[in-house]
């Protein structure tokens, strides 16, 4: 009986050790006390990085910059697009809808840059994308063909066509700061200036650079 006592006693020692592998030896938390298969016991420590590891791991951008961001121009616009037809449900769009190049938010609303300029080419795909009519103000309505290429597309205003049939326009305006560009589009009603939808998206500086 006594032999059957001491059994169970080392049984249950050995069960309490494998549940809990490690306990607390003193105050510093990188030693402890660890017990080996056959219930003996060693003192033991945490594994501690080097200064240099620590170094490399946080100067790698992938694993700790917080500035990582994976949307491209293009997913903003469709994004925006998206809330411009939420927008319009209820009304029907049946003209043409023209783009025009998004404008600096100053107090003559006359300038715009690259991004503006990619803002509306990136917006005349997404508006055909969920189905609206859309109208390319900028052909001639002829082909320019010469020593340079075969051109379709001008800024002159000599050179376009007249007969595009505005219904709409969705334009918008830009407001830069040190973090990226405020974009606030308009879908507006070119006869009455109803403004039909509206959106609008900040895009980071993270964003933005490639494209200027």
């Amino acid at each position: 009986m006594l032999q059957t006592k001491k059994l169970v006693s080392i049984l249950l020692l050995t069960a309490s050790l494998g549940a809990c592998s490690s306990i607390e030896l003193t105050q510093d938390s990188n030693k402890r006390l660890c017990a080996k298969d056959d219930g003996t016991f060693y003192t033991c420590q945490d594994m501690v990085l080097q200064q240099k590891e620590i170094t490399e791991a946080t100067s790698h951008p992938s694993l700790f910059t917080t500035d990582l961001h994976f949307n491209g121009l293009d997913e903003y616009t469709e994004q925006m697009a998206a809330e411009l037809q939420q927008d319009v449900r209820g009304i029907e769009v049946d003209q043409a809808i023209v783009v025009a190049s998004f404008v600096n938010l100053d107090s003559s609303l006359q300038n715009t840059n690259t991004i503006g300029i990619q803002l509306a080419e990136s917006f005349i795909n997404e508006l055909q994308q969920i189905g609206l009519p859309v109208s390319d103000h900028k052909i001639m309505g002829k082909l320019d063909v010469n020593g340079r290429g075969d051109f379709a597309f001008s800024r002159d205003m000599e050179q376009l066509s007249n007969n595009v049939n505005i219904g709409y326009v969705l334009t918008g305006t830009m407001l830069q700061n040190s973090r990226g560009i405020l974009v606030n589009a308009r879908l507006i009603n070119f006869k009455t200036n109803v403004v039909a939808a509206s959106s609008s998206k900040f895009l980071p500086n993270v964003v933005i650079s490639n494209l200027m």
